[in-house]
């Protein structure tokens, strides 16, 4: 976005840093409105000032998936970037090591698993299951100590080309418990629910994105900017 002028040099400068600030969070709002799940935060941290003058300010959106969402996309293989790319803190990329598929990729992703999911695809009885298996915990350098895994019958994900996954939704799911402190000091824990399934290139239907619309979020945000300027008192 270009600005105005008419005031000295080091204030226009110090206008078009918060006139960045408010546009970036503007932009972040409008995310979050617009109801992205589980990849909400990536796409929000995808948002980033990459250049401030005292005349404009740049604010970029990068990232595979982050884009996949503001553009759109059609119907593809996940796999092309799951098995290419590789984010801060994902499990690495690893390739077989012997038989037909030698040198292929494969990795693990980890997928959340709220309540409502348990309820949905674990039916009657599953919650109370899930909060009965024996804790799951991060030990030194950041390894998972496994507790108990889910092992009761549940349904498979269906996605919306109609493929059905491999294993069963909450199969091998585990109870993950962290060390909490209160606003007050006073110890507790935090208590969410993951289970881990395998990208690979062994089934040639699995790992299908049925595609989605544009989001146009940039767009929207670029419409309000004169009001949220205004709003702002700049």
């Amino acid at each position: 976005m270009t600005l105005s002028t008419g005031i000295d040099q080091a204030s226009r400068l110090a206008r078009a840093y918060r006139v960045a600030e408010v546009v970036a969070a503007a932009w972040k709002a409008e995310a979050q409105a617009y109801g992205l799940k589980s990849t909400l935060n990536l796409y929000k941290r995808a948002i980033q000032i990459r250049e401030v003058s005292a005349n404009h300010v740049i604010i970029s959106l990068s990232g595979i998936v982050p884009l996949m969402i503001e553009e759109g996309v059609a119907a593809h293989d996940m796999r092309a970037y799951l098995l290419r790319t590789q984010r801060p803190g994902a499990s690495p990329i690893r390739y077989v090591k012997s038989g037909p598929r030698k040198g292929e990729p494969y990795r693990y992703i980890m997928f959340r698993r709220t309540a409502a999911d348990i309820k949905e695809y674990g039916g009657r009885g599953a919650q109370t299951a899930a909060r009965q298996l024996a804790p799951s915990m991060s030990a030194t350098g950041g390894r998972l100590l496994i507790g108990g895994r889910y092992s009761n019958p549940s349904a498979h994900f269906i996605n919306k080309l109609g493929i059905r996954s491999t294993s069963p939704a909450l199969s091998g799911m585990v109870r993950l418990e962290a060390t909490t402190t209160t606003a007050a000091g006073a110890p507790g824990t935090n208590t969410t629910y993951a289970a881990w399934r395998t990208v690979s290139t062994k089934r040639a239907d699995a790992w299908q994105h049925p595609g989605r619309p544009a989001a146009n979020l940039a767009a929207r945000v670029a419409a309000q900017i004169p009001q949220l300027v205004q709003a702002a008192g700049l």
